[in-house]
């Protein structure tokens, strides 16, 4: 549920401590750190994804079609809000380096 949150508050950043801070706020270089935090983290859901992929066809085969077989889909919305808000870090990256 996390993850929704984050595709809803666009333009925000959460750190350790729980605050929130506009990506506008941010400095160009801690704007290139985010994203590629934000980069590494689209990347390990999309291996996570790919072998629960794997995993669900190889169960179906198996098994026939189980909870297992469906898994995958719950995952992927929230890959898609990850991939989102790295969406909005580069276009910020962008919209500065315009300017």
């Amino acid at each position: 549920m996390l993850f929704f949150k984050l595709a809803k508050t666009k333009n925000l950043k959460t750190n350790i401590n729980m605050k929130t801070t506009k990506l506008s706020d941010l400095s160009l270089e801690e704007l290139v750190k985010e994203e590629k935090k934000r980069s590494s983290i689209h990347i390990s859901y999309c291996v996570l994804i790919g072998c629960m992929i794997g995993t669900s066809v190889y169960a179906t085969v198996k098994h026939g079609f189980t909870f297992v077989s469906v898994l995958p889909l719950f995952f992927i919305p929230m890959n898609w809000a990850i991939w989102k808000s790295k969406k909005d870090v580069t276009k910020e990256i962008q919209s500065r380096k315009s300017n």
